[in-house]
């Protein structure tokens, strides 16, 4: 059964090197995202996304892990790709006030536990994904960052993270 992330979670998205922003005095310096980074695949009905808090650690070590996973998933990652890293309660502010009730869910895929799906993803609003780009999902690291350990691993079967239990719960 999906599971909702909560909006203070972190999903990360797989980035082309054409859908990275460039400056325009160094084509080779990436500055950011381009919307386009967000625009559904031909192959996806809904955006594919990793949980970031689905990792343990300190969240330079939940980037890894995450990175990592996708690298040993079925997705074609190049060395010059990169990975944007948007806030859930972020993303859902910024679709909510273009008119869409996007859903934000854990749905484990066999080449990747971590995997999430964002349904009721819209295929073409460019404002939409330029706004995504500039403001919830703005954050990014590249590929080939040096401090990025090489290789893949698999996601663990099991999330790092555990709800919360409120004193309601508790009783």
């Amino acid at each position: 059964m999906p599971t909702k992330l909560p909006a203070e979670h972190h999903i990360v998205r797989n980035v082309a090197w054409g859908k990275l922003r460039k400056d325009e005095n160094d084509p080779e310096k990436v500055i950011g995202v381009l919307g386009e980074a967000f625009k559904l695949r031909p192959v996806e009905d809904t955006l594919s996304t990793t949980w970031l808090e689905y990792f343990a650690g300190t969240r330079r070590e939940q980037i890894f892990g995450a990175i990592r996973a996708m690298r040993a998933s079925r997705l074609d990652i190049k060395t010059k790709s990169g990975f944007a890293i948007g806030n859930v309660g972020a993303v859902a502010a910024v679709a909510a006030a273009h008119n869409y009730s996007i859903r934000v869910l854990h749905e484990p895929a066999d080449d990747n536990k971590a995997h999430v799906a964002v349904r009721r993803w819209p295929r073409d609003d460019m404002t939409l994904f330029e706004l995504l780009a500039a403001e919830a999902w703005s954050d990014f690291v590249l590929n080939n960052d040096e401090d990025i350990p090489k290789g893949a691993q698999a996601a663990p079967d099991q999330s790092a993270w555990t709800p919360a239990i409120t004193s309601a719960e508790q009783r």
